[in-house]
């Protein structure tokens, strides 16, 4: 199975493992006083996730996800490690609408408001051709890639109860953050992941419309929403699709970790609502960053223009 590899990189640099620019130890990317809920981050990718943010300084952070007895190995591994941090976890799946319901109620009501939600959590169903895949193996991606994620994203936001998320005039208005853990495959065509990739680029396009219609919410708070792709990283996933150590060359899974810490802080404001991979160099990214603005990049859409269109747009800029 072909994977994205450098040639689909945006920066010349193309990182595999941690580096110090990311680093959670720097002062600029601190997490302190923020509250992180995050799915399926009791193992694999959203496990470092959890481990770099409590390195970031986090008050408190709450892990969501199915095995009670994962949860509470988890918690103890980074209550050990991070004694500082505040460890909350929750057992729900993210397709049990009144049970993750349940639970941002009892985080609202016994713990604080969440300021940053990271969807660690999805459904990656056996690998097989499009046209042979069981439809209830198909919809089940949906279910969990899209609609459980997007009932998260609802919850966190609680835009349906506006009342109670509305600033009082002596409050300030909050900053809400969403770290999209999406796939390269949502724009690189992977073989034998259609259904996967389709499901993944179904909820990343859903967010980058939410960035761009977030202007309504914000008389409640500040939103920000970066998607990203973690790298290729072996998971329990990947070795229950038959991968080892030895299929393919690895990313670190402290990259993605790191990175997500990188990506909440206000260096990476300028990358809100748009699709960047872990694996990119992020100096090269702030370099880029009047380009990125200007032209509109990174962003999931059609490629390619008419000559017509071309021509146009050159004759207009001359006006």
């Amino acid at each position: 199975m072909s994977q994205p590899t450098f040639k689909d990189s945006y920066t010349r640099k193309y990182r595999k493992g941690p580096y110090s620019r990311i680093s959670p130890t720097q002062p600029t990317l601190s997490a302190s006083g923020k509250t992180v809920l995050i799915t399926a981050g009791h193992t694999g990718i959203g496990f470092a996730i959890a481990s770099n943010f409590a390195v970031a300084g986090v008050s408190h952070l709450i892990i969501v996800g199915r095995r009670q007895n994962m949860l509470e190995k988890a918690s103890e591994d980074l209550s050990r490690a991070h004694p500082a941090t505040k460890l909350h976890i929750f057992a729900a799946s993210i397709v049990d609408e009144a049970a993750i319901s349940a639970v941002f109620h009892k985080i609202r009501q016994g713990i604080a408001e969440p300021d940053v939600l990271v969807t660690s959590a999805a459904y990656f169903p056996s690998s097989t051709n499009v046209l042979e895949k069981p439809m209830q193996q198909m919809w089940a991606s949906f279910e969990t890639n899209v609609k459980g994620n997007m009932h998260l994203v609802q919850e966190f936001l609680n835009v349906t109860r506006p009342s109670s998320v509305s600033p009082t005039n002596q409050t300030p208005k909050r900053d809400k953050l969403i770290l999209d853990v999406s796939s390269a495959a949502t724009h690189v065509l992977v073989r034998k992941t259609g259904i996967y990739s389709a499901s993944k680029l179904a909820f990343t396009r859903i967010l980058a419309t939410a960035q761009d219609e977030a202007s309504f919410l914000s008389q409640y708070f500040n939103l920000r929403i970066h998607s990203f792709h973690p790298g290729i990283v072996l998971t329990q996933i990947g070795r229950n699709n038959g991968h080892n150590v030895d299929t393919m060359p690895w990313d670190d899974v402290q990259l993605p970790g790191q990175f997500a810490v990188w990506l909440a802080s206000p260096e990476a404001e300028f990358l809100k609502g748009r699709f960047v991979w872990a694996n990119w160099d992020v100096d090269e990214l702030l370099d880029g960053k009047e380009r990125i603005l200007k032209e509109n990049l990174l962003k999931i859409g059609l490629v390619g223009k008419a000559d017509w269109a071309i021509a146009l747009k050159r004759n207009t800029s001359k006006l």
